[in-house]
């Protein structure tokens, strides 16, 4: 079962958490916690076991983000959410070198939350203006302003 299989392929990169999801409630099988430097090392176990990155995306918690990847495998139902906590004004290495798919991704979280992705191969603005100067998925984005 290739929930196993991830299971002992993660074992050694010892991560903060490797633990069975419930998929009837949150729509994965397996849930980890890395840390920001292990998000390679997880992208490679990931790709080894067949996997693909299904969506990737950041949660802005106020005072941290919560970077949430999620994974899949075409030839066996098993979906796998990988969450990195990452403090404000840090950095995040990229897994774009493992999956090409993910430069997009990153591309998307940079331009709408401001994280940068060390060594990507093209981190610029994909969705707003290059000389835009704000990331409007930022919670205190237009606080400013008086907007609700």
């Amino acid at each position: 079962m290739l929930k196993d299989n991830l299971t002992k392929a993660l074992a050694p990169l010892k991560l903060e958490k490797v633990a069975e999801g419930d998929y009837a409630k949150t729509g994965y099988h397996l849930e980890v916690a890395a840390q920001p430097a292990q998000m390679p090392d997880v992208a490679q176990a990931m790709l080894t076991a067949d996997c693909f990155l299904e969506s990737f995306t950041a949660v802005d918690l106020v005072e941290t983000f919560d970077l949430v990847y999620h994974f899949a495998s075409f030839f066996e139902l098993c979906r796998t959410a990988v969450h990195v906590p990452l403090g404000k004004k840090k950095g995040m290495p990229t897994i774009s070198h493992i999956y090409p798919g993910a430069d997009w991704y990153e591309r998307e979280v940079f331009d709408l939350f401001g994280i940068h992705f060390f060594n990507h191969p093209n981190l610029k603005r994909l969705l707003l203006p290059e000389d835009a100067d704000f990331h409007p998925l930022l919670k205190d984005f237009g606080a400013s302003q008086g907007n609700d």
